[in-house]
């Protein structure tokens, strides 16, 4: 997916929106929960103080939190960056109030932090430091293998990585319609590290034997080699079926600027393809190509 978008405000004391017009009043009442001055504006960049008084935050003990909440932090870990509103529909059963009332005392006890992306104002939250220890040591780890993400890495990257969260809650259903479990959770990055690793001592074969050994390679994760390139999902499911055999499922979250050819390699790598609603009618002409195997399912 192409990842573009303004930047974000500096981390603030969460100030989630409500799913109502009511987004600043909402984003307050949060901050002032929080211990945020009643007189910031939710979006201006910290002070220094404040930087201090998070960081003060991530070193104080934290109450262990309940299991929904540790069910939430751990979901939070796994995809780096979740939206509030996706947070509030599928943790709390789209109760805002809820959401914005636990969302302030994890705030507060230091394991989690927010940052708005604009022109939207979306707020979007991320484990800290301490949460990602405290998820670690007393979270939901069914699978010691999966991976978990504290801090906005690269801020323009929240809202793909927090759709990747709704990508996974559809396919999550169907899997668990079909008798399965999912297992692991496997974002891009993890896979490009990977094989990147792999793929940097190949420099010194001929050029015959980095052909053969990319194709090792690939699959040895399952992947394919697509005119000369092994392409990479964005999200990869690995679920046990009804009869205990282990299986995987790579997805794709596709945009308006992926382009015809992009598409076609997507979709000969085997990728499900999702796209946002308002993506999906520019899509539309691709998916008439019979070239496109797999229709591209709207978010």
């Amino acid at each position: 997916m192409t990842r573009s978008g303004r930047d974000f405000s500096q981390d603030e004391g969460l100030g989630s929106p409500s799913l109502s017009d009511s987004r600043s009043s909402a984003e307050t009442d949060l901050r002032s929960r929080s211990g945020t001055g009643r007189g910031e504006s939710p979006y201006r960049d910290q002070s220094a103080d404040s930087r201090t008084h998070h960081r003060a935050q991530e070193r104080e003990p934290s109450q262990c939190p309940d299991q929904s909440d540790l069910k939430m932090l751990t979901d939070i870990g796994t995809f780096r960056a979740l939206a509030f509103e996706d947070l509030a529909r599928y943790g709390y059963g789209g109760d805002v109030d809820e959401t914005r009332k636990h969302l302030a005392t994890l705030t507060r006890q230091g394991l989690v932090r927010s940052r708005t992306r604009y022109p939207e104002l979306a707020v979007y939250v991320t484990l800290t430091r301490t949460g990602h220890q405290l998820v670690c040591a007393r979270g939901e780890r069914g699978n010691p293998s999966q991976r978990l993400y504290h801090g906005f890495v690269k801020t323009r990257e929240a809202r793909h990585d927090a759709a990747l969260y709704r990508l996974y809650q559809q396919e999550i259903e169907r899997i668990e319609h079909m008798g399965g479990r999912v297992r692991r959770v496997i974002l891009d990055f993890e896979l490009r590290q990977s094989i990147n690793r792999q793929l940097a001592k190949l420099k010194s074969l001929p050029d015959a034997d980095q052909v053969h050994v990319k194709q090792q390679i690939a699959q040895e994760h399952g992947l394919t080699v697509v005119k000369g390139k092994i392409l990479l999902p964005d999200l990869r499911l690995e679920y046990e079926e009804p009869d205990q055999q282990l299986a995987k499922v790579d997805l794709e979250l596709v945009t308006s600027h992926y382009r015809h050819h992009d598409l076609v390699a997507k979709s000969q790598a085997g990728f499900a393809m999702y796209a946002f609603a308002e993506d999906a009618a520019r899509l539309r002409p691709a998916m008439e190509d019979p070239e496109i195997m797999q229709g591209i399912l709207s978010l």
